[in-house]
Protein backbone atom coordinates (compact mmCIF):
# COMPACT_ATOMS: atom_id res chain seq x y z
CA UNK A 1 0.00 0.00 0.00
CA UNK A 2 1.59 3.18 -0.90
CA UNK A 3 1.84 6.52 0.89
CA UNK A 4 -1.37 9.05 0.11
CA UNK A 5 -3.74 5.70 -0.71
CA UNK A 6 -7.44 6.18 0.16
CA UNK A 7 -6.88 3.79 2.63
CA UNK A 8 -3.69 4.55 3.98
CA UNK A 9 -3.51 5.04 8.25
CA UNK A 10 -3.49 8.95 7.60
CA UNK A 11 -5.59 9.26 5.49
CA UNK A 12 -8.82 11.42 6.66
CA UNK A 13 -11.46 8.57 6.07
CA UNK A 14 -9.86 5.85 7.82
CA UNK A 15 -9.29 8.25 10.82
CA UNK A 16 -12.89 9.07 10.76
CA UNK A 17 -13.32 4.82 10.45
CA UNK A 18 -11.10 4.93 13.48
CA UNK A 19 -12.92 7.41 15.14
CA UNK A 20 -16.48 6.20 14.63
CA UNK A 21 -15.22 2.46 15.94
CA UNK A 22 -14.40 4.47 19.12
CA UNK A 23 -17.35 6.34 19.87
CA UNK A 24 -19.18 3.00 19.61
CA UNK A 25 -16.76 1.11 21.60
CA UNK A 26 -17.01 3.46 24.55
CA UNK A 27 -21.10 3.95 24.41
CA UNK A 28 -21.60 -0.03 24.17
CA UNK A 29 -19.24 -0.85 26.75
CA UNK A 30 -21.05 -0.04 29.97
CA UNK A 31 -23.79 -1.98 28.20
CA UNK A 32 -21.74 -5.50 26.99
CA UNK A 33 -20.00 -5.15 30.33
CA UNK A 34 -22.88 -5.20 32.52
CA UNK A 35 -23.73 -8.49 30.96
CA UNK A 36 -20.41 -10.24 32.37
CA UNK A 37 -19.49 -7.75 35.72
CA UNK A 38 -22.83 -6.97 36.91
CA UNK A 39 -26.98 -7.21 37.58
CA UNK A 40 -29.14 -5.52 39.31
CA UNK A 41 -29.93 -7.91 42.77
CA UNK A 42 -32.54 -10.32 42.57
CA UNK A 43 -35.62 -9.14 45.34
CA UNK A 44 -35.29 -10.61 48.56
CA UNK A 45 -37.71 -13.09 50.08
CA UNK A 46 -38.53 -13.11 53.56
CA UNK A 47 -40.80 -15.43 55.21
CA UNK A 48 -42.21 -15.42 58.55
CA UNK A 49 -44.10 -18.21 60.85
CA UNK A 50 -46.21 -16.24 63.57
CA UNK A 51 -47.53 -18.12 66.50
CA UNK A 52 -49.57 -15.92 68.70
CA UNK A 53 -51.11 -17.09 72.42
CA UNK A 54 -49.32 -20.83 72.37
CA UNK A 55 -50.57 -20.53 76.34
CA UNK A 56 -48.01 -23.66 77.24
CA UNK A 57 -50.61 -25.90 75.07
CA UNK A 58 -47.97 -28.97 74.78
CA UNK A 59 -50.35 -31.17 74.93
CA UNK A 60 -53.57 -32.48 72.59
CA UNK A 61 -57.30 -31.82 73.01
CA UNK A 62 -57.90 -28.84 71.15
CA UNK A 63 -59.97 -28.17 68.11
CA UNK A 64 -60.84 -26.13 65.17
CA UNK A 65 -63.69 -26.45 62.49
CA UNK A 66 -64.11 -29.36 64.98
CA UNK A 67 -61.28 -31.12 64.05
CA UNK A 68 -58.67 -32.22 66.41
CA UNK A 69 -56.03 -29.54 66.16
CA UNK A 70 -52.97 -28.59 68.20
CA UNK A 71 -50.25 -29.45 70.53
CA UNK A 72 -46.72 -29.32 70.53
CA UNK A 73 -45.46 -32.27 68.95
CA UNK A 74 -48.31 -31.24 65.82
CA UNK A 75 -47.09 -27.70 65.68
CA UNK A 76 -43.53 -28.46 65.71
CA UNK A 77 -43.96 -30.92 62.73
CA UNK A 78 -46.06 -28.46 61.26
CA UNK A 79 -43.67 -25.51 61.91
CA UNK A 80 -40.47 -27.68 60.90
CA UNK A 81 -41.60 -28.43 57.18
CA UNK A 82 -42.61 -24.72 56.62
CA UNK A 83 -39.18 -23.27 57.98
CA UNK A 84 -37.74 -26.64 55.30
CA UNK A 85 -39.89 -25.73 52.59
CA UNK A 86 -39.06 -22.11 52.36
CA UNK A 87 -36.82 -22.27 49.38
CA UNK A 88 -34.21 -19.15 49.71
CA UNK A 89 -36.40 -17.35 51.07
CA UNK A 90 -35.29 -16.01 54.94
CA UNK A 91 -37.10 -17.95 57.37
CA UNK A 92 -38.04 -15.88 61.15
CA UNK A 93 -40.46 -17.35 63.77
CA UNK A 94 -42.29 -14.58 65.86
CA UNK A 95 -44.05 -14.98 68.74
CA UNK A 96 -46.70 -12.40 69.33
CA UNK A 97 -47.26 -12.27 72.90
CA UNK A 98 -49.10 -14.65 75.49
CA UNK A 99 -46.58 -17.88 74.91
CA UNK A 100 -47.00 -18.60 78.83
CA UNK A 101 -50.01 -18.10 80.83
CA UNK A 102 -53.00 -19.56 81.84
CA UNK A 103 -51.44 -22.91 80.73
CA UNK A 104 -52.35 -26.81 81.05
CA UNK A 105 -50.77 -28.33 84.10
CA UNK A 106 -48.00 -30.25 81.66
CA UNK A 107 -46.11 -26.51 81.04
CA UNK A 108 -48.20 -24.57 84.05
CA UNK A 109 -47.16 -26.38 87.03
CA UNK A 110 -43.59 -26.40 85.75
CA UNK A 111 -43.84 -22.66 85.54
CA UNK A 112 -44.19 -22.79 82.06
CA UNK A 113 -40.63 -23.74 81.24
CA UNK A 114 -41.70 -26.37 78.75
CA UNK A 115 -43.34 -23.69 76.86
CA UNK A 116 -40.34 -21.89 76.13
CA UNK A 117 -38.03 -24.97 75.71
CA UNK A 118 -40.49 -26.22 73.35
CA UNK A 119 -40.04 -23.20 71.22
CA UNK A 120 -36.33 -23.57 71.76
CA UNK A 121 -36.15 -26.76 69.66
CA UNK A 122 -38.19 -25.14 66.93
CA UNK A 123 -35.23 -22.42 66.54
CA UNK A 124 -32.69 -25.38 66.92
CA UNK A 125 -29.39 -23.86 65.54
CA UNK A 126 -30.50 -21.11 64.49
CA UNK A 127 -31.69 -18.82 67.54
CA UNK A 128 -31.27 -15.31 65.85
CA UNK A 129 -34.26 -16.49 64.06
CA UNK A 130 -36.71 -16.45 66.91
CA UNK A 131 -38.53 -12.77 68.02
CA UNK A 132 -41.53 -12.43 70.58
CA UNK A 133 -43.10 -9.79 72.27
CA UNK A 134 -44.89 -10.03 75.55
CA UNK A 135 -48.21 -10.73 76.15
CA UNK A 136 -50.39 -9.81 79.25
CA UNK A 137 -49.89 -13.26 79.97
CA UNK A 138 -46.24 -13.46 80.64
CA UNK A 139 -47.19 -11.24 83.71
CA UNK A 140 -49.06 -14.16 85.37
CA UNK A 141 -46.18 -14.12 87.88
CA UNK A 142 -45.23 -10.59 88.15
CA UNK A 143 -41.85 -9.10 86.00
CA UNK A 144 -39.13 -11.21 88.42
CA UNK A 145 -40.36 -14.11 87.04
CA UNK A 146 -41.00 -12.88 83.38
CA UNK A 147 -37.44 -12.13 83.48
CA UNK A 148 -36.08 -15.01 84.92
CA UNK A 149 -38.60 -16.74 81.84
CA UNK A 150 -36.39 -14.66 79.59
CA UNK A 151 -32.99 -15.15 80.86
CA UNK A 152 -32.94 -18.41 82.17
CA UNK A 153 -32.40 -19.89 86.02
CA UNK A 154 -34.60 -22.12 87.85
CA UNK A 155 -37.66 -21.18 89.77
CA UNK A 156 -39.31 -22.27 92.71
CA UNK A 157 -41.14 -25.52 90.85
CA UNK A 158 -41.50 -28.54 92.98
CA UNK A 159 -41.75 -31.04 90.60
CA UNK A 160 -38.50 -32.55 88.30
CA UNK A 161 -38.02 -29.87 85.33
CA UNK A 162 -37.63 -31.33 81.86
CA UNK A 163 -33.68 -29.30 81.89
CA UNK A 164 -32.01 -28.41 84.81
CA UNK A 165 -30.75 -25.78 84.89
CA UNK A 166 -33.58 -24.12 82.71
CA UNK A 167 -31.55 -21.90 80.35
CA UNK A 168 -34.02 -19.14 79.21
CA UNK A 169 -35.32 -18.68 76.05
CA UNK A 170 -33.75 -18.37 72.65
CA UNK A 171 -36.11 -15.85 71.49
CA UNK A 172 -35.45 -12.53 71.29
CA UNK A 173 -38.05 -10.38 73.28
CA UNK A 174 -38.34 -7.01 72.01
CA UNK A 175 -41.40 -4.79 73.56
CA UNK A 176 -41.48 -0.71 72.86
CA UNK A 177 -43.98 0.19 75.15
CA UNK A 178 -43.31 -1.12 78.93
CA UNK A 179 -41.50 0.67 80.95
CA UNK A 180 -40.10 1.08 84.37
CA UNK A 181 -42.32 2.66 87.00
CA UNK A 182 -39.28 4.10 88.41
CA UNK A 183 -36.88 5.15 85.83
CA UNK A 184 -38.97 4.93 82.92
CA UNK A 185 -36.70 2.39 81.12
CA UNK A 186 -37.39 -0.26 79.00
CA UNK A 187 -38.61 -3.84 80.28
CA UNK A 188 -36.61 -5.02 76.87
CA UNK A 189 -34.86 -3.40 73.53
CA UNK A 190 -37.59 -1.92 71.84
CA UNK A 191 -36.70 -3.37 68.43
CA UNK A 192 -34.20 -5.71 67.04
CA UNK A 193 -33.40 -5.63 63.44
CA UNK A 194 -31.97 -9.36 61.25
CA UNK A 195 -30.14 -9.53 58.11
CA UNK A 196 -32.49 -10.90 55.63
CA UNK A 197 -29.79 -12.22 53.14
CA UNK A 198 -29.95 -9.14 50.86
CA UNK A 199 -31.52 -6.39 52.80
CA UNK A 200 -32.33 -5.50 56.35
CA UNK A 201 -35.71 -6.13 58.55
CA UNK A 202 -37.05 -4.72 61.80
CA UNK A 203 -39.08 -6.18 64.61
CA UNK A 204 -40.54 -4.16 66.89
CA UNK A 205 -42.58 -5.56 69.70
CA UNK A 206 -45.69 -3.97 71.67
CA UNK A 207 -48.36 -4.78 74.48
CA UNK A 208 -52.10 -4.01 74.99
CA UNK A 209 -52.36 -1.17 77.31
CA UNK A 210 -55.05 -2.89 78.00
CA UNK A 211 -52.74 -5.27 80.71
CA UNK A 212 -53.46 -3.69 83.54
CA UNK A 213 -57.42 -3.87 83.59
CA UNK A 214 -57.21 -7.84 82.95
CA UNK A 215 -54.33 -8.58 85.32
CA UNK A 216 -53.70 -8.81 89.00
CA UNK A 217 -52.44 -5.47 90.28
CA UNK A 218 -49.25 -7.01 92.33
CA UNK A 219 -48.24 -8.80 89.34
CA UNK A 220 -48.01 -5.54 87.48
CA UNK A 221 -47.24 -2.83 89.92
CA UNK A 222 -43.65 -2.05 89.03
CA UNK A 223 -44.43 -1.24 85.14
CA UNK A 224 -46.38 1.32 82.87
CA UNK A 225 -47.75 -0.05 79.62
CA UNK A 226 -47.88 3.14 77.46
CA UNK A 227 -49.92 4.11 74.44
CA UNK A 228 -49.49 1.02 71.62
CA UNK A 229 -49.25 3.37 68.35
CA UNK A 230 -46.93 6.29 70.06
CA UNK A 231 -44.64 3.76 71.48
CA UNK A 232 -44.14 2.05 68.30
CA UNK A 233 -43.74 5.05 65.86
CA UNK A 234 -41.02 6.51 68.55
CA UNK A 235 -38.85 4.13 67.45
CA UNK A 236 -39.56 3.70 63.51
CA UNK A 237 -37.36 7.02 62.92
CA UNK A 238 -34.24 5.33 64.88
CA UNK A 239 -34.45 2.69 62.13
CA UNK A 240 -35.11 4.29 59.27
CA UNK A 241 -31.73 6.15 59.90
CA UNK A 242 -30.20 2.76 59.79
CA UNK A 243 -31.57 2.28 56.83
CA UNK A 244 -33.75 0.13 57.40
CA UNK A 245 -37.67 0.24 55.93
CA UNK A 246 -38.82 -3.26 56.16
CA UNK A 247 -40.70 -2.79 59.36
CA UNK A 248 -42.54 -5.83 61.22
CA UNK A 249 -45.02 -5.25 64.36
CA UNK A 250 -45.24 -8.02 67.00
CA UNK A 251 -48.44 -6.47 68.68
CA UNK A 252 -50.15 -8.15 71.31
CA UNK A 253 -53.20 -7.08 70.82
CA UNK A 254 -56.15 -8.24 68.32
CA UNK A 255 -59.68 -8.15 66.54
CA UNK A 256 -61.39 -10.75 64.52
CA UNK A 257 -63.23 -11.06 61.27
CA UNK A 258 -64.48 -13.83 59.14
CA UNK A 259 -62.16 -16.63 58.41
CA UNK A 260 -61.17 -18.12 55.44
CA UNK A 261 -58.90 -20.21 53.53
CA UNK A 262 -55.96 -18.99 51.41
CA UNK A 263 -53.79 -15.72 50.90
CA UNK A 264 -55.11 -12.61 52.34
CA UNK A 265 -57.80 -10.99 50.24
CA UNK A 266 -58.57 -7.19 49.63
CA UNK A 267 -61.50 -5.44 51.39
CA UNK A 268 -61.42 -7.75 54.66
CA UNK A 269 -63.43 -5.99 57.71
CA UNK A 270 -61.24 -6.48 60.87
CA UNK A 271 -63.19 -5.46 64.32
CA UNK A 272 -61.15 -4.75 67.69
CA UNK A 273 -58.58 -2.72 68.82
CA UNK A 274 -56.11 -3.59 66.18
CA UNK A 275 -58.07 -1.46 63.79
CA UNK A 276 -57.41 1.71 65.07
CA UNK A 277 -53.93 1.15 66.19
CA UNK A 278 -53.19 -0.09 62.51
CA UNK A 279 -54.66 3.51 61.44
CA UNK A 280 -52.41 5.05 63.51
CA UNK A 281 -49.04 3.88 62.66
CA UNK A 282 -46.29 5.00 60.88
CA UNK A 283 -46.63 4.76 56.97
CA UNK A 284 -42.99 2.85 57.11
CA UNK A 285 -44.86 -0.04 58.85
CA UNK A 286 -45.31 -3.30 56.95
CA UNK A 287 -46.70 -6.18 58.84
CA UNK A 288 -48.85 -6.25 62.13
CA UNK A 289 -48.37 -9.62 63.85
CA UNK A 290 -51.33 -9.92 66.21
CA UNK A 291 -52.94 -11.66 69.26
CA UNK A 292 -54.31 -11.52 72.56
CA UNK A 293 -58.03 -11.74 70.82
CA UNK A 294 -57.17 -16.08 70.11
CA UNK A 295 -59.22 -14.96 66.88
CA UNK A 296 -58.51 -15.13 62.54
CA UNK A 297 -57.22 -12.34 61.01
CA UNK A 298 -55.66 -11.82 57.33
CA UNK A 299 -56.63 -9.11 55.84
CA UNK A 300 -55.03 -5.39 54.43
CA UNK A 301 -55.42 -2.34 57.05
CA UNK A 302 -54.35 1.47 55.89
CA UNK A 303 -51.65 2.82 58.11
CA UNK A 304 -51.39 7.02 59.44
CA UNK A 305 -50.17 7.02 55.47
CA UNK A 306 -52.80 5.68 53.94
CA UNK A 307 -50.62 2.36 52.99
CA UNK A 308 -51.80 -1.32 53.27
CA UNK A 309 -50.13 -3.07 56.19
CA UNK A 310 -50.94 -7.06 56.13
CA UNK A 311 -52.18 -8.04 59.78
CA UNK A 312 -52.49 -11.25 60.66
CA UNK A 313 -53.93 -13.62 63.78
CA UNK A 314 -54.10 -17.60 64.06
CA UNK A 315 -56.61 -18.30 66.63
CA UNK A 316 -54.76 -19.34 69.88
CA UNK A 317 -54.08 -22.55 71.69
CA UNK A 318 -50.87 -24.09 69.16
CA UNK A 319 -54.32 -24.60 66.58
CA UNK A 320 -52.66 -22.63 63.31
CA UNK A 321 -49.95 -20.28 62.26
CA UNK A 322 -49.35 -17.44 60.11
CA UNK A 323 -47.30 -18.40 57.32
CA UNK A 324 -46.37 -14.62 56.26
CA UNK A 325 -43.91 -13.43 52.81
CA UNK A 326 -42.69 -10.30 52.15
CA UNK A 327 -40.64 -9.45 49.40
CA UNK A 328 -38.10 -6.41 50.18
CA UNK A 329 -36.72 -4.10 47.03
CA UNK A 330 -32.38 -4.88 47.90
CA UNK A 331 -31.58 -1.04 46.30
CA UNK A 332 -34.58 0.78 48.60
CA UNK A 333 -35.17 -1.66 51.39
CA UNK A 334 -38.78 -1.32 50.68
CA UNK A 335 -41.56 -3.98 50.94
CA UNK A 336 -42.69 -4.14 47.72
CA UNK A 337 -45.38 -7.28 48.53
CA UNK A 338 -46.91 -8.42 51.77
CA UNK A 339 -49.13 -11.67 51.56
CA UNK A 340 -50.51 -14.43 54.82
CA UNK A 341 -52.09 -18.13 54.49
CA UNK A 342 -53.70 -18.37 58.24
CA UNK A 343 -52.22 -22.54 58.45
CA UNK A 344 -54.42 -24.71 60.64
CA UNK A 345 -52.31 -27.35 62.31
CA UNK A 346 -54.97 -30.07 62.34
CA UNK A 347 -53.40 -33.44 63.87
CA UNK A 348 -54.42 -35.89 60.93
CA UNK A 349 -52.14 -33.26 58.53
CA UNK A 350 -49.02 -34.33 59.45
CA UNK A 351 -46.55 -37.12 61.55
CA UNK A 352 -46.37 -35.59 65.39
CA UNK A 353 -42.48 -34.03 65.80
CA UNK A 354 -40.29 -36.64 67.60
CA UNK A 355 -37.87 -34.40 69.54
CA UNK A 356 -41.25 -31.88 70.59
CA UNK A 357 -43.11 -35.56 71.50
CA UNK A 358 -40.14 -36.55 74.39
CA UNK A 359 -40.18 -32.95 75.47
CA UNK A 360 -44.20 -34.02 76.31
CA UNK A 361 -43.74 -37.65 77.83
CA UNK A 362 -41.13 -35.90 80.20
CA UNK A 363 -43.49 -33.39 81.09
CA UNK A 364 -46.42 -35.89 81.35
CA UNK A 365 -44.60 -37.67 83.65
CA UNK A 366 -43.39 -34.91 86.06
CA UNK A 367 -46.74 -33.87 86.13
CA UNK A 368 -48.76 -37.53 86.78
CA UNK A 369 -48.74 -38.41 89.65
CA UNK A 370 -50.92 -34.80 90.33
CA UNK A 371 -53.06 -34.83 87.26
CA UNK A 372 -54.21 -38.50 87.48
CA UNK A 373 -55.98 -38.40 90.18
CA UNK A 374 -59.40 -39.75 89.32
CA UNK A 375 -62.07 -36.80 91.03
CA UNK A 376 -64.91 -37.90 89.97
CA UNK A 377 -67.10 -38.62 86.93
CA UNK A 378 -69.22 -36.31 84.37
CA UNK A 379 -72.46 -37.50 82.93
CA UNK A 380 -71.94 -35.33 79.80
CA UNK A 381 -69.37 -32.63 78.34
CA UNK A 382 -69.59 -29.88 80.56
CA UNK A 383 -68.79 -27.05 77.86
CA UNK A 384 -68.71 -22.78 77.90
CA UNK A 385 -70.97 -22.83 75.10
CA UNK A 386 -73.59 -20.02 76.09
CA UNK A 387 -77.02 -19.48 75.92
CA UNK A 388 -78.49 -16.35 73.95
CA UNK A 389 -78.36 -15.18 77.47
CA UNK A 390 -74.55 -15.82 78.44
CA UNK A 391 -74.78 -18.72 80.77
CA UNK A 392 -72.81 -21.77 80.51
CA UNK A 393 -72.68 -25.10 82.15
CA UNK A 394 -69.29 -24.72 83.28
CA UNK A 395 -69.81 -21.19 84.12
CA UNK A 396 -72.41 -22.52 86.93
CA UNK A 397 -70.75 -25.35 87.73
CA UNK A 398 -67.21 -23.04 88.59
CA UNK A 399 -69.63 -20.14 90.42
CA UNK A 400 -71.18 -22.81 92.48
CA UNK A 401 -68.09 -24.08 94.09
CA UNK A 402 -66.62 -20.84 95.05
CA UNK A 403 -69.69 -20.10 96.47
CA UNK A 404 -69.55 -23.42 98.34
CA UNK A 405 -65.96 -22.70 99.11
CA UNK A 406 -66.40 -19.80 100.44
CA UNK A 407 -70.23 -20.36 101.99
CA UNK A 408 -71.28 -17.04 100.32
CA UNK A 409 -74.76 -15.86 99.49
CA UNK A 410 -73.84 -15.58 95.96
CA UNK A 411 -70.65 -15.46 93.62
CA UNK A 412 -69.31 -14.55 90.21
CA UNK A 413 -66.72 -16.06 87.82
CA UNK A 414 -65.24 -13.58 84.89
CA UNK A 415 -66.04 -16.52 81.83
CA UNK A 416 -62.60 -15.47 80.12
CA UNK A 417 -61.05 -17.44 83.52
CA UNK A 418 -62.78 -20.48 81.75
CA UNK A 419 -60.15 -22.21 79.77
CA UNK A 420 -61.18 -25.81 79.25
CA UNK A 421 -64.25 -28.02 78.94
CA UNK A 422 -64.79 -31.18 81.06
CA UNK A 423 -65.31 -34.06 78.83
CA UNK A 424 -67.94 -36.88 79.85
CA UNK A 425 -66.72 -39.71 81.68
CA UNK A 426 -63.78 -39.71 84.24
CA UNK A 427 -62.81 -36.35 85.32
CA UNK A 428 -59.23 -35.42 86.84
CA UNK A 429 -57.07 -33.19 88.72
CA UNK A 430 -55.69 -32.33 85.89
CA UNK A 431 -59.02 -31.55 83.97
CA UNK A 432 -60.17 -29.28 86.57
CA UNK A 433 -56.67 -27.83 87.02
CA UNK A 434 -56.45 -26.88 82.61
CA UNK A 435 -60.21 -25.13 83.45
CA UNK A 436 -58.97 -22.64 85.82
CA UNK A 437 -55.33 -22.76 85.00
CA UNK A 438 -54.17 -19.63 87.29
CA UNK A 439 -53.78 -20.74 90.91
CA UNK A 440 -56.10 -17.35 91.84
CA UNK A 441 -57.64 -17.45 95.72
CA UNK A 442 -60.90 -17.23 95.96
CA UNK A 443 -62.02 -15.15 98.83
CA UNK A 444 -65.11 -13.41 99.76
CA UNK A 445 -66.13 -10.17 100.34
CA UNK A 446 -69.41 -8.05 101.40
CA UNK A 447 -71.32 -6.02 98.96
CA UNK A 448 -74.48 -4.34 99.18
CA UNK A 449 -77.71 -5.09 97.07
CA UNK A 450 -76.83 -1.74 95.15
CA UNK A 451 -73.50 -2.54 94.51
CA UNK A 452 -74.66 -6.07 93.34
CA UNK A 453 -76.80 -4.92 90.62
CA UNK A 454 -74.05 -2.40 89.21
CA UNK A 455 -71.57 -5.01 89.17
CA UNK A 456 -74.06 -6.82 86.91
CA UNK A 457 -75.09 -3.51 84.69
CA UNK A 458 -71.70 -3.09 84.35
CA UNK A 459 -71.48 -5.98 81.57
CA UNK A 460 -73.26 -3.72 79.02
CA UNK A 461 -71.37 0.07 79.89
CA UNK A 462 -68.28 1.61 78.17
CA UNK A 463 -65.97 0.39 78.10
CA UNK A 464 -67.02 -2.71 77.46
CA UNK A 465 -64.85 -5.95 80.07
CA UNK A 466 -63.79 -8.16 77.95
CA UNK A 467 -65.62 -10.88 79.49
CA UNK A 468 -69.14 -11.40 81.09
CA UNK A 469 -70.29 -13.18 84.13
CA UNK A 470 -71.50 -16.67 85.35
CA UNK A 471 -73.34 -16.41 88.48
CA UNK A 472 -74.31 -18.55 91.22
CA UNK A 473 -76.90 -17.87 94.65
CA UNK A 474 -78.89 -15.23 92.12
CA UNK A 475 -80.80 -14.81 88.90
CA UNK A 476 -81.10 -12.03 87.10
CA UNK A 477 -83.58 -10.58 83.66
CA UNK A 478 -81.97 -8.19 81.22
CA UNK A 479 -83.31 -6.36 78.48
CA UNK A 480 -80.73 -5.43 76.19
CA UNK A 481 -83.41 -2.62 74.28
CA UNK A 482 -82.93 -0.44 77.60
CA UNK A 483 -80.00 1.87 77.72
CA UNK A 484 -76.89 0.84 79.62
CA UNK A 485 -76.74 1.19 83.07
CA UNK A 486 -80.53 0.53 82.55
CA UNK A 487 -80.75 -2.68 81.59
CA UNK A 488 -81.15 -5.24 85.17
CA UNK A 489 -84.94 -5.98 85.31
CA UNK A 490 -84.91 -7.98 88.32
CA UNK A 491 -82.11 -9.87 90.21
CA UNK A 492 -83.18 -12.48 92.85
CA UNK A 493 -81.10 -14.00 95.21
CA UNK A 494 -81.24 -17.68 96.49
CA UNK A 495 -85.41 -16.79 95.32
CA UNK A 496 -86.03 -13.65 96.57
CA UNK A 497 -85.81 -10.56 95.27
CA UNK A 498 -82.68 -8.02 95.62
CA UNK A 499 -82.66 -5.44 98.94
CA UNK A 500 -80.56 -3.01 97.60
CA UNK A 501 -80.13 -1.69 101.19
CA UNK A 502 -78.81 -5.11 102.14
CA UNK A 503 -75.22 -7.10 102.42
CA UNK A 504 -74.59 -10.23 100.50
CA UNK A 505 -71.01 -12.22 100.93
CA UNK A 506 -69.92 -12.44 97.69
CA UNK A 507 -67.18 -14.90 96.69
CA UNK A 508 -64.97 -14.66 93.46
CA UNK A 509 -61.00 -15.22 92.50
CA UNK A 510 -58.74 -11.93 94.13
CA UNK A 511 -58.11 -11.15 90.00
CA UNK A 512 -61.69 -9.82 89.93
CA UNK A 513 -62.40 -9.08 93.56
CA UNK A 514 -59.37 -6.08 92.60
CA UNK A 515 -61.66 -4.80 89.67
CA UNK A 516 -59.84 -6.92 86.96
CA UNK A 517 -61.82 -7.45 83.47
CA UNK A 518 -62.98 -3.59 84.49
CA UNK A 519 -65.96 -4.94 87.17
CA UNK A 520 -64.43 -2.08 89.19
CA UNK A 521 -67.27 -2.01 91.77
CA UNK A 522 -65.95 -5.28 93.26
CA UNK A 523 -63.06 -2.58 94.56
CA UNK A 524 -65.76 -1.44 96.65
CA UNK A 525 -65.95 -4.76 98.95
CA UNK A 526 -65.45 -5.09 102.57
CA UNK A 527 -64.61 -7.95 104.71
CA UNK A 528 -62.20 -9.55 102.78
CA UNK A 529 -61.85 -13.39 103.46
CA UNK A 530 -59.36 -15.23 102.02
CA UNK A 531 -60.15 -19.29 100.76
CA UNK A 532 -58.70 -21.90 98.76
CA UNK A 533 -56.96 -21.71 95.52
CA UNK A 534 -59.50 -22.19 93.06
CA UNK A 535 -58.68 -25.37 91.52
CA UNK A 536 -58.70 -26.78 95.04
CA UNK A 537 -62.43 -24.99 95.34
CA UNK A 538 -63.87 -27.13 92.42
CA UNK A 539 -62.16 -30.40 93.10
CA UNK A 540 -63.82 -30.21 96.59
CA UNK A 541 -67.05 -28.66 95.36
CA UNK A 542 -66.86 -32.41 92.37
CA UNK A 543 -65.97 -34.85 94.96
CA UNK A 544 -69.12 -33.41 97.28
CA UNK A 545 -71.57 -34.10 94.23
CA UNK A 546 -73.36 -37.20 93.23
CA UNK A 547 -71.90 -39.32 90.84
CA UNK A 548 -72.17 -38.46 87.60
CA UNK A 549 -72.23 -34.75 87.71
CA UNK A 550 -74.09 -33.28 85.98
CA UNK A 551 -73.94 -29.50 85.09
CA UNK A 552 -76.40 -27.37 83.31
CA UNK A 553 -76.90 -24.11 82.13
CA UNK A 554 -80.18 -23.96 84.34
CA UNK A 555 -81.85 -20.29 83.37
CA UNK A 556 -79.92 -18.25 85.84
CA UNK A 557 -79.64 -15.63 83.63
CA UNK A 558 -82.54 -14.62 80.99
CA UNK A 559 -83.17 -12.16 78.65
CA UNK A 560 -86.52 -10.13 77.60
CA UNK A 561 -86.67 -10.26 74.02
Amino acid sequence: MTAGSPTSAGSPRRQAIIGLLVLLAVALAPIALSGYFSSDPEPVHVRILAVNDFHGQLPGGQKLDGEPAGSAPVLASYLKHAMADAGGATTFVALPGDVVGASPPESGLLLDEPAMLFFNGVAGDSPESMIATFGNHEFDRGTDELLRMVRGGNGTATLDRPVDPYPGAAAEYVCSNVVWKTNGTLLAAPYTIRDAGGAKIAFIGATTIETPSIQKATNVEEVVFRNETESINRYVPEIQRQGVHAIVLLLHEGGSQEPYDGPTREGENVTGRVAAIVAGLDPDVDVVLSGHTHAFTNAYLENAGKNPVLVTQAYSYSRAFADVDIVIDPLTGEVTHTSARIVPAYEYGTSPDPEASVLLEICEEAVGPMTDRTITTASADITRLQTGAGESALGNLVADSQRAAMGADIAFVTTGSLRAEIAEGNVTWGDLYAVQPFSSTVLSIALTGEQVRGVLERQWEAPLPPHNLAVSGLSYTFDERKPAGSRIVEVRVNGTALDPDGEYTAAMVDFLATGGDRYTVFGEGTDIVNGPFDVDALVAYMESLPEPVDAKADGRIAMIA
